[in-house]
């Protein structure tokens, strides 16, 4: 029995609607985060939450780096 032939052309669409989905999955998740971190924040005013918020900060910089170095490397 003979395999359908592989469009490619849809592949490479469907590529790139799963990691679209995927960067929105991970901007959600440190918007989620950031409302953690700030609703803690307002409980508990006397615990310092500046090194936890750099902290998150330094992530999502080095998760944006991550995806403007794979995207540039792909063109």
């Amino acid at each position: 029995m003979r395999r359908k032939r592989v469009d490619w052309d849809e592949e490479i669409k469907k590529s790139e609607k799963i990691r679209r989905r995927g960067f929105f999955y991970t901007l959600g998740g440190f918007a989620l985060a950031l409302f953690w971190i700030l609703g803690a924040r307002q409980m508990q005013r006397n615990y310092s939450f500046g090194p936890l918020i750099v902290l998150l900060f330094f992530v999502a910089a080095g998760t944006l780096f991550f995806t403007v170095l794979t995207r540039r490397r792909k063109k």
